[in-house]
């Protein structure tokens, strides 16, 4: 008998138990505001790709989980403003919850 399917079930539940499942907003993140459209570069830097992760068996506390993980991530570059590029959910097997990745972008006023 093949011992793969062990394997393979092992790794999930690995992978699964490192994802974070609830994400509070850090004091230098409350100030990230979201945008909804790329700022001006006249008025603000881009700096760079930020992505927030985050499960839960609730899908709207996995979101929020994310949205502050991104928050938090994008005030360590030093970020005001942040934009949402991508927003995926996906199940997780086995463990019924759902895992939200938000990809964005983060921006700082120039100087």
């Amino acid at each position: 008998m093949t011992r793969w399917p062990l394997v393979l079930l092992t790794a999930l539940f690995a992978c699964a138990a490192q994802l974070p499942e609830k994400v509070e907003l850090q004091p230098q993140a409350e100030n990230v505001e979201f945008a909804y459209e790329t700022p001006s570069p006249t008025s603000y830097r881009f700096l760079g790709e930020v992505t927030g992760i985050a499960t839960s068996t609730d899908l709207e506390e996995a979101q929020e989980s994310a949205k502050n993980d991104l928050r938090n991530k994008a005030a360590a570059l030093g970020a005001v403003l942040v934009t949402i590029d991508q927003n995926t959910g996906q199940a997780v097997l086995l463990l019924n919850k759902t895992r939200v990745k938000l990809v964005g972008r983060a921006y700082k006023p120039v100087d």
